[in-house]
């Protein structure tokens, strides 16, 4: 690729790709995102250090379960357990999150390969919303009536399907939602409890190696509540360690051409640019127009969207033309590198890779299907708890027992019961197009240093 040449991002097709995944951020286990209204990109946010996550409202006041409710066995026969998944995996971008169902699939097959639980075989009944709230809401009523519990799943609409969980105590449902009102309820059980706000260790670390760096940071989030509550949660972060915030600004989904925020970043004197609320798309273009501008800010972090193996390829290349790279763009997150980086270190991340493949051939695994499997992963450490005879009150009450749960080394510990998100976190480095690890603990671990921050009133 010659120098001026940029990667034809901007087809119709792929715009509205960006524009629906602008709003469909990787989560990571490094923060929550959803909730609120949009907030000015200026507005001071403030918050809370603290190990206790603070006191959120569900969407519906909980019913109490019955005991016939806790004694049901819906779903279960003698030779398998079926449980629902509700997810987006058709609409205006088909298969937007069509991982999650794969990753459960994927996990559910390992286990039953080993015989199943109990001589029980794992089953899945999964159910489409279509990006669509109200089909959201009746997806969740069926499987609330149908299957045993609900499993990994995963939609920017599950707010919607809130209210149905709230009037079905007894029904666990082991997923990742993006709304903190519905990671509220009682039954809800998260490996990535959603709140607005992000781990302090990561921030530390870079105040303590680009100080210079620190004073002159911009923040850019694609214009949708979703990206701007992510980026008030780092913001919250940034500002309670010190850090100087001189720019901000909200991009239009549909943006092709990141000069102008170019030219108003270096005016501005940035020296430091977080990405996280961006998706990867938008990050590979800004890249590429950084280095057309022939532009290169001291620092350049992302807390997860980047981590894709699209990343390199879309920037450019990792030396496509003189200065044309993503070498040095930083990555904070609470997951281990699980597209195989780490395999090494961690037997999960083979095991994940590979279970993926089986049950979906030349699927490009995802952070979606990494959240499924690892829902799963929890749903069965509980079914298998329950004993031979479970029952969905006998499953949620060992789900409450579950305060620490890592996905065997496939993220940083968080407590599902308690829903309190991860503050242990890892750092890697684009290295000559490669995601490699920084400065973490042998054997790649994650570093624990620093606690939660959660923003008060970001939006």
């Amino acid at each position: 690729m010659s120098t001026g040449t940029r990667l034809r991002l901007g087809s119709t097709t792929q715009r509205r790709t960006r524009r629906w995944l602008s709003l469909a951020l990787s989560v990571g286990v490094s923060g929550g995102v959803l909730g609120g209204a949009p907030t000015d990109a200026g507005a001071s946010t403030r918050g809370i250090q603290s190990t206790s996550p603070p006191s959120v409202k569900p969407c519906a006041p909980p019913a109490t379960a019955t005991a016939a409710e806790l004694d049901s066995t819906t779903g279960i026969t003698a030779r398998s357990v079926t449980v629902g998944n509700v997810s987006i995996e058709s609409g205006p971008i088909p298969g937007l999150f069509a991982g999650a169902p794969v990753g459960v699939r994927a996990y559910f097959a390992s286990v039953n390969a080993r015989g199943g639980v109990y001589g029980r075989k794992l089953e899945l009944a999964a159910h489409d919303d279509g990006f669509n709230g109200q089909q959201n809401k009746i997806e969740t009523t069926e499987a609330v009536a149908n299957d045993f519990a609900l499993v990994g799943s995963f939609s920017l609409f599950d707010s919607s399907g809130c209210p149905v969980l709230a009037a079905a105590p007894a029904v666990s449902d082991v997923s990742v939602t993006l709304d903190p009102r519905t990671n509220a309820l009682p039954n809800v059980f998260s490996v990535d409890p959603a709140y607005v706000g992000w781990p302090t260790g990561p921030f530390l670390y870079f105040k303590q190696h680009y100080p210079n760096a620190t004073r002159h940071v911009a923040g850019l989030a694609g214009n949708v509540t979703t990206a701007i509550q992510h980026w008030l949660g780092i913001k919250a972060v940034m500002e309670h360690l010190g850090y100087k915030i001189v720019y901000s600004e909200y991009t239009n989904s549909l943006q092709t051409d990141f000069t102008q925020e170019i030219v108003n970043m270096r005016q501005a004197g940035v020296q430091m640019i977080d990405i996280t609320a961006e998706p990867v798309t938008d990050d590979a273009l800004l890249i590429q127009d950084m280095n057309q501008q022939n532009w290169h800010p001291m620092l350049i972090t992302s807390g997860g969207p980047i981590y894709d193996n699209e990343f390199v390829r879309l920037s450019g290349g990792p030396l496509a033309v003189a200065n044309a790279t993503t070498d040095g763009v930083w990555l904070d997150t609470g997951l281990s590198l699980y597209l195989g980086q780490d395999a090494r270190y961690i037997p999960a991340v083979r095991t994940f890779n590979r279970w993926v493949q089986v049950v979906s051939p030349g699927y490009d695994t995802d952070l979606y299907a990494l959240l499924g499997w690892s829902s799963a992963q929890l749903f069965v450490q509980a079914l298998r708890s329950a004993g031979p005879d479970p029952t969905r009150g006998k499953v949620l009450a060992a789900l409450d027992k579950v305060t620490a749960f890592n996905g065997s080394g496939l993220f940083a510990t968080v407590n599902p019961a308690g829903k309190v998100p991860a503050t242990c976190y890892i750092l890697a480095e684009v290295v000559k197009g490669q995601f490699v690890r920084v400065a973490d603990p042998p054997g790649d671990g994650f570093r624990c240093n620093g606690t939660y921050y959660y923003a008060r009133n970001a939006g």
